[in-house]
């Protein structure tokens, strides 16, 4: 059983590299629930954050009248967010994951 100051060290290490699964952390399993809980939670976060963002751009690129060519870039950037996912899970030994997360099957 880890400490409440271990795991928050854990969560700001997390925080400063998101690539790898906290859920799943070695010594830490006794602690999966709050840590999948944590992720969930941070994750709404920045989902949160990235619509806000998403509105911004939508209403200046409608008023620039490029509206199409933002939707393309953001096409763009979903797909290298896919290829860097894919990448994690290959580097985790999990290939039929990165396979569904290339070809649109799962989501990153």
């Amino acid at each position: 059983m880890k400490t409440r100051h271990e795991i928050e060290v854990l969560k700001s290490k997390w925080l400063a590299d998101p690539v790898w699964g906290i859920k799943t952390t070695p010594d830490y399993q006794d602690h999966a629930g709050e840590l999948l809980a944590f992720r969930l939670a941070i994750e709404a976060r920045w989902k949160a954050s990235e619509q806000e963002r998403e509105a911004v751009l939508d209403a200046e690129a409608d008023q620039l009248g490029v509206h199409g060519l933002l939707r393309l870039i953001r096409q763009f950037e979903a797909q290298q967010e896919r290829q860097q996912q894919a990448i994690v899970h290959l580097a985790e030994g999990r290939p039929g994951d990165a396979w569904l997360v290339l070809t649109g099957r799962q989501d990153t």
